[in-house]
């Protein structure tokens, strides 16, 4: 039985057959966050592929990378022990660490370690 590849590429067909693969390609560039404050993992990161002028963006489902961090989920907007809300999660282009405690800090965690594993591939 074979294994559902992590992601392919609907253009140009290239297939990633790991979370690994995908993070190793020099080829995709992380591109954005939309959030879903419904339900956190549903939400999406993009990355643009740039392998022989493909130029897609892929979306993938957070979910897909929570086994990058080990931080739980902490309490829901509003209720942040560490400040008020900067809005990082709604800003376009805006991948920076939170500054604060929220339910989507984890999420703001793991694109910092997808951000520095493509750094180390460049």
């Amino acid at each position: 039985m074979s294994m559902k590849p992590f992601k392919i590429c609907p253009t140009c067909e290239a297939v990633w057959q790991t979370m690994d693969d995908f993070l190793a390609d020099p080829n995709l560039e992380q591109a954005g966050y939309q959030v879903n404050f419904v339900d956190l993992k549903g939400g999406l990161f993009y990355f643009t592929h740039h392998r022989n002028g493909c130029k897609t963006t892929l979306a993938v489902p957070v979910g897909r990378f929570t086994s990058l961090s080990a931080r739980k989920l902490l309490a829901a907007r509003g209720e942040q022990p560490g400040g008020k809300c900067p809005g990082s999660c709604v800003r376009k282009g805006d991948m920076d660490p939170c500054p604060v405690e929220c339910e989507c800090v984890w999420v703001r965690e793991v694109m910092q370690v997808i951000k520095e594993r493509k750094s180390q591939v460049a």
